[in-house]
């Protein structure tokens, strides 16, 4: 697998209508696999995984909030 294939399988997911709709789901379950895998991944592969969780966490809070913002308070 390559990352150029991983990428037009997440884009055939979103076109086929198959992403999930319930942003705040999503992340919840993949802070539940993260933290349940932090101690098996390296360094970098942790801070790519917690940049996907920023982002996921980020795409819910904009559908909450109608905007983005560095400080939800």
């Amino acid at each position: 697998m390559t990352p150029e294939k991983m990428i037009a399988m997440f884009e055939r997911q979103f076109l086929e209508g198959k992403v999930p709709v319930d942003v705040e789901y999503t992340c919840a379950g993949f802070a539940d696999w993260l933290a349940s895998a932090w101690d098996l991944l390296g360094a970098d592969e942790r801070v790519v995984l917690m940049s996907v969780g920023a982002t996921l966490w980020r795409e819910g809070y904009t559908r909450r909030a109608g905007t983005a913002t560095k400080d939800p308070w």
